[in-house]
């Protein structure tokens, strides 16, 4: 019942040298551990360059100088849009698309003016750019689709 103070400390010591000898025996590393530490190192590596390293934002203004194509499906959107909530009735001028189907500032109104508009009884609209670059191809924009003309530099007749 009684132990003595030396048996006690033997006992202690020999547990702790048994707890460091399970310590010190590791066990490989399998394909899973792997996967975290590779997995892990990747998704670093990803936010590192969407933080610190991506491409600029989008600029909020497009320039519609050098973007008339853009300028072109955009309207043309607008125009679908009115169709489609006007009961397939297309607007006489394109400035009542705005501001309902289509958001532009007063400063960018002036770039309606670059685009031709005209409805055509059989295709329901005709859009296309006024002054196209010479030599290029013309977009025509129309609620049955998109033609080509060749530009001549003065729009289509």
């Amino acid at each position: 019942m009684f132990h003595s103070v030396s048996d006690v400390g033997s006992d202690i010591l020999d547990k702790r040298d048994k707890t460091s000898k399970k310590k010190t025996k590791k066990k490989p590393w399998g394909p899973f551990q792997y996967f975290l530490v590779l997995s892990s190192v990747l998704i670093a590596v990803m936010w590192g360059v969407i933080i610190f390293g991506g491409e600029s934002p989008p600029q909020r203004t497009i320039d519609f100088a050098k973007k008339g194509r853009i300028l072109l499906f955009m309207v043309d959107g607008s125009l679908k849009r009115f169709a489609h909530y006007e009961g397939n009735l297309y607007p006489n001028e394109l400035i009542e698309l705005i501001p309902k189907y289509l958001y532009f500032r007063e400063s960018e109104l002036v770039h309606l003016k670059k685009l031709s508009y005209r409805k055509d009884s059989q295709k329901g609209y005709l859009l296309f750019l006024s002054h196209p670059k010479e030599g290029g191809m013309n977009l025509i924009l129309s609620a049955k689709g998109i033609e080509h003309a060749p530009s001549s530099g003065g729009g289509i007749k």
